[in-house]
């Protein structure tokens, strides 16, 4: 990913759910920004007053080649963090820096169905996989949000079930999402998987589809975007120090 720095203005700033909000950008610097890189990610580098600029990472939910304008959707969060303050605070006409594009993880379509999940962090990433996939696919998609009102609509193939898991309380332990996802009955021949979320959930679905379905790391994706009770510098040493390479 390019560490080359482009800086954007904000254009709108929309809630898409009760915890979902989608922010536009735009900008001279997006000129440049390549197509075809919805589903990967940017680095917001997020201001703080009076200190060096935090980087965040985001999915990439569209981009208009032809207007240059780059939408992510972000999760509201209750807390403190540099990033739910600065997106709590922020308004039309802000502006900011970027990094990116980051590279594209995109379900293995060679595949006869497909398995994906995440909590919300990953409802962008598994919107644009489940929008890209053949009409006749298969499969089921299972989606983690902390209210009824943060069931958005999905575009998915007609033979994708979707499954919601409600989890008001995201920051607390919980296994209703990988619990849901283990349940799930097991269709005939070659499937491609796609999980993402938090770090303990997305940990036990690696060993799972690694170890008990014993899927093919060519059609196996799965990633941690955050960590219950850590930050993002915590989350990356706690996937350094795992015993399983991510």
């Amino acid at each position: 990913m390019s560490k080359e720095k482009t800086r954007v203005e904000v254009i709108a700033k929309q809630s898409i759910s009760k915890n979902l909000t989608r922010v536009t950008f735009a900008g001279p610097g997006l000129s440049e920004f390549p197509s075809d890189f919805e589903g990967g990610y940017i680095k917001l580098l997020i201001p703080r007053n009076h200190r060096d600029p935090v980087k965040r990472s985001f999915t990439i939910r569209s981009f208009d080649s032809v207007r240059k304008h780059l939408s992510l959707d972000m999760v509201s969060h209750e807390d403190e963090s540099p990033a739910a303050h600065w997106l709590s605070n922020l308004r039309v006409g802000n502006r900011v820096s970027i990094q990116g594009p980051g590279a594209c993880k995109r379900l293995n379509q060679a595949a006869d169905w497909f398995l994906l999940a995440g909590d919300m962090t990953a409802l962008p990433a598994i919107a644009v996989n489940l929008e890209l996939l053949p009409a006749d696919a298969k499969g089921f998609a299972v989606l983690e949000v902390r209210s009824q009102e943060d069931q958005i609509e999905m575009n998915s193939p007609k033979g994708i079930k979707i499954i919601w898991v409600l989890n008001p309380t995201p920051i607390a332990m919980s296994s209703s999402l990988s619990d849901t996802v283990m349940g799930l009955p097991w269709l005939d021949k070659q499937v491609s998987v796609w999980i993402a979320g938090e770090f303990n959930t997305s940990r036990v679905l690696r060993q799972y589809f690694r170890h008990e379905r014993q899927v093919d790391k060519d059609f196996s994706y799965i990633s941690c975007y955050w960590k219950i009770g850590d930050t993002n510098e915590g989350l990356k040493i706690a996937k350094k120090t795992d015993t399983e390479a991510w």
